[in-house]
């Protein structure tokens, strides 16, 4: 039954595919001088691993001067939360805009001290072995792109600087001889490029959105692990009716070599198979497909009803021999930004047999 719902996704991607997009990049028809935006909320949540936390969240929606009205906005996140338990997260990822779309720059700085659950890594992986350890690190991401017509390329760079503590005794981590077990350097630098026909940046009507990505992390990168990473990333947007929007995904990627554990490829987060835990299934070879239907309830309220299948192996060519995991769930959108199409998201995914997950954030999941 996994593999039949999984199946009909794939279809429904290929064939949407194909069905005639805007050819043009994210723009606006309105000139009119539009102005910058901040917003910031509180947050509070509750995990067995971190028990209370609290904290701030919010984003910063603007363009830089001299830039024109129809030029994408640019975007600064931030998330800032402390816990009981002594944890700490401070982030703020960004994605900003220069010379009318000419320079794209994405990227992230970002500081954590926070516990992660690990279940093994494989598909075969059981919920119960859960166990959790203690991850601080820095991190800095930074992505520089040129636009060529509809085609964004350029270069990628990645550095996190790990220590893991606090592994549980005698657990899966201990005695399972994993690569970078006690932590490390990661850190790397690749080449990207982007196709971008989407109707808006932020929660596209129409268009098509596609990644693909060389990235490797080596000794002259200053890594303490050498590995590399083939990625692709496919959305499909089309608009059905007036505000009434279905959208497609497929995310898959590949590593050759031997890279850290906590930098495998995995689902279970707020934007791949909602609904499962965090970093639930990992492994070294992933395939992920999702679908979305969009539509309007009440003026500045919008909701989503998904399902997403996937799957991870140890090499590619188990890809299409396993079975394939399933999540779904529904959502609201709250709109923050009307002309630049900004949604509060408020998701709640959930799984066949290990429960749901709920996502409060920025922008929608792909």
């Amino acid at each position: 039954m996994k593999r039949r719902i999984f199946y009909v996704l794939l279809f429904f991607i290929i064939f949407f595919s194909q069905a005639k997009g805007n050819n043009i990049s994210a723009s606006y028809n309105d000139t009119t001088k539009i102005k910058s935006q901040f917003l910031a909320y509180p947050i509070a949540f509750y995990l067995p691993e971190t028990r209370w936390g609290f904290g701030a969240a919010g984003f910063y929606n603007f363009r830089f001067k001299n830039e024109k009205p129809t030029s994408n906005p640019s975007q600064v996140q931030f998330t800032f939360s402390l816990t009981q338990n002594r944890q700490v997260i401070m982030t703020i990822p960004f994605e900003l805009y220069r010379s009318n779309n000419l320079w794209k720059f994405k990227g992230e700085i970002s500081y954590y001290r926070y516990v992660y659950n690990f279940y093994g890594i494989g598909l075969s992986s059981k919920f119960d072995d859960k166990e959790s350890f203690r991850a601080n690190y820095p991190r800095f991401r930074i992505d520089i792109l040129r636009r060529y017509k509809r085609f964004f390329a350029g270069f990628r760079f990645r550095v996190d600087n790990m220590q893991i503590e606090d592994k549980k005794v005698n657990g899966l981590l201990e005695n399972g001889n994993y690569t970078g077990e006690d932590g490390g350097v990661i850190s790397g630098i690749g080449l990207v490029g982007q196709l971008d026909t989407r109707d808006y940046i932020f929660n596209p009507t129409k268009g098509v959105f596609m990644e693909t990505e060389i990235f490797a992390n080596a000794k002259f990168t200053q890594s303490n692990f050498t590995y590399q990473r083939f990625a692709l990333d496919f959305a499909k947007y089309v608009r059905i009716k007036q505000d009434h929007t279905l959208a497609f995904h497929i995310n898959t990627a590949m590593i050759l070599g031997d890279p850290i554990f906590y930098d495998l490829l995995y689902f279970g987060s707020p934007k791949l198979m909602r609904g499962f835990q965090d970093r639930r299934f990992k492994d070294k070879n992933i395939l992920v497909l999702q679908g979305e239907y969009r539509f309007p309830i009440y003026k500045w309220v919008q909701g989503v009803s998904f399902l997403s299948g996937g799957t991870v192996a140890a090499s590619y060519s188990e890809i299409f021999e396993n079975d394939y995991k399933i999540s779904f769930g529904a959502g609201l959108r709250i709109v923050l930004n009307k002309k630049d199409r900004v949604r509060l998201r408020l998701d709640y995914g959930r799984t066949i047999n290990e429960g749901g997950a709920i996502y409060i954030t920025i922008n929608d999941a792909f």
